[in-house]
């Protein structure tokens, strides 16, 4: 199960999941992105769906769906995410509600219908995109940085909570993607230095089979450049 699936890493990562014949069920928080992911990923062994990032009934409808027409859902990944900058005081009403429901809420949603039945196989990996930028301060950044936090502390909540049940949970936390949004709002900035995005696709599929390096202590790991 994927959330995210519009952005850059998203994208990348359901080509990468499509090309080793993984079955996909694709939750959109918005009706626009339903339309475009249906178009771009058709085919049976593909399912997608509407989730509001706090419609907790259409997760748990869209799980079993899932599990009813491609069966038990062994892996969730979530790229879903925004990024917003401004100092406090500059910002615009509503950032802080768009960063949370983004960055914290849309993955918290369906990972409360799926954590479950999960927890009864006593088999699953939970995958998040974090943010390198969690602990460290940046004019600007204290919103974005804020919503990632409650991201990362879920999860090593998460990680503590399952440690028993054979689910394992991973964070990624890249630093700067190299995405033509980034290069585009950062123009005076070497991309060189970094992550790309397939750097980035590889760390969550890899996290989602089981090979990262963690533990429940700690799920969170860095990865890419700068």
């Amino acid at each position: 199960m994927i959330s995210g699936a519009t952005g850059a890493v998203g994208r990348a990562l359901v080509v990468r999941l499509l090309e080793i014949g993984a079955h996909l069920a694709i939750a959109a928080r918005k009706p626009w992105q339903v339309e475009r992911l249906q178009i771009e990923c058709p085919g049976a062994d593909t399912l997608v769906g509407l989730v509001g990032s706090r419609d907790g009934e259409a997760a748990a409808g869209f799980v079993k769906g899932a599990t009813d027409s491609l069966g038990p859902i062994e892996a969730f990944i979530s790229t879903a995410g925004t990024f917003r900058m401004a100092e406090i005081g500059r910002d615009h009403a509503g950032d802080d509600v768009a960063l949370l429901d983004a960055n914290f809420l849309a993955a918290h949603t369906l990972v409360r219908a799926v954590v479950g039945p999960m927890k009864r196989r006593k088999s699953g990996s939970l995958v998040f995109t974090g943010a390198r930028t969690v602990g460290s301060a940046a004019p600007g950044l204290a919103l974005y940085s804020a919503s990632k936090a409650a991201l990362h502390e879920y999860a090593r909540c998460l990680a503590a909570e399952v440690a028993g049940a054979g689910v394992r949970v991973a964070v990624v936390a890249p630093g700067v993607i190299d995405t033509e949004a980034n290069r585009a709002a950062m123009p005076d900035v070497d991309p060189a230095v970094w992550t790309p995005v397939d750097t980035v696709v590889t760390a969550l599929v890899g996290a989602a089979a089981g090979g990262a390096p963690i533990g429940a202590a700690d799920p969170v790991f860095s990865v890419g450049g700068a």
